[in-house]
């Protein structure tokens, strides 16, 4: 993971970050408003990646507020410091680290878009960080409900699979895009790491996977980041050609004007330490 996410996955991300950005604004700001941080707080942001939603929380707490954002992706992390640099946001201290076995200082608030749901070992990565954490932490994070939920994924991927070999049947709790998806999984996850109860607030989403830029955005958008994009990675030239013509047809209902709305379904989490 470190070497796709460090490598090649991760220079295509910032490649696709303008897209990215577009599409999940409506998620920032219901995160940044479920967070409701106040200015002067230490932030810790976990997984932060081209650093979208890191800087709208660097507004949020400026000036005497810090940020500290971590990611694995070298890649990813330079594109969040030259956007800090080309906003003049400097409250922001990029790190290539791991936020699982990283040595941290101590945060009022941890905060994460999308980035818990890969740890190898969550009950291990949380307990980690919870030993950084103040005695009035809280923790605001945002991850994905059940896949079935979430046509804005799903729809291309039913699209794309009638071309290819069944898949495996996913290892439950395995690390991955749906990893905190039950609630039951994710109390486990967090009590057993030193975390109170966590609060579940549901979030459901239209999502522009064209990012206002047509059905032909859309579907570059679909194959070139996430589970569409690494079941054709390595396929042959016609599977790829055929199964694009199926994703195309497949959006092409969903397309109003310049947009291509799909539901996205989320969970917003709050907990804080025992």
């Amino acid at each position: 993971m470190f070497a796709f996410w460090d490598g090649l996955g991760g220079r295509t991300w910032v490649a696709r970050q303008e897209h990215t950005d577009c599409t999940l604004t409506s998620v920032t700001e219901a995160l940044l408003a479920f967070a409701a941080p106040c200015p002067g707080v230490r932030v810790l942001d976990v997984g932060c990646g081209c650093g979208g939603p890191t800087l709208e929380f660097a507004r949020a707490v400026s000036p005497s507020g810090r940020i500290a954002a971590l990611d694995i992706s070298g890649p990813m992390l330079a594109e969040g410091e030259a956007r800090a640099r080309a906003a003049g946001i400097a409250n922001v201290e990029w790190r290539q680290a791991d936020p699982a076995t990283a040595v941290l200082d101590e945060y009022d608030l941890l905060i994460s878009a999308f980035g818990t749901m890969f740890f190898g070992d969550p009950v291990g990565a949380f307990a980690h960080m919870r030993q950084a954490a103040n005695a009035d932490a809280r923790m605001a994070i945002v991850c994905w409900r059940p896949l079935a939920e979430n046509p804005w994924m799903e729809v291309p991927m039913d699209a794309v699979a009638r071309h290819l070999p069944p898949r495996p049947k996913p290892t439950p709790h395995a690390p991955g895009m749906f990893a905190f998806a039950d609630p039951e999984r994710v109390s486990e996850v967090l009590s057993e790491s030193g975390w109170a109860p966590p609060r579940f607030k549901k979030l459901d989403l239209d999502l522009d996977i064209a990012a206002g830029r047509g059905l032909e955005e859309a579907v570059i958008q679909s194959t070139q980041i996430g589970a569409v994009n690494s079941w054709l990675r390595n396929q042959p030239a016609e599977i790829v050609s055929a199964a694009i013509v199926s994703l195309r047809d497949a959006l092409t209902p969903y397309v109003n004007g310049a947009s291509v709305r799909l539901p996205g379904a989320m969970w917003l989490i709050s907990s804080a330490p025992a």
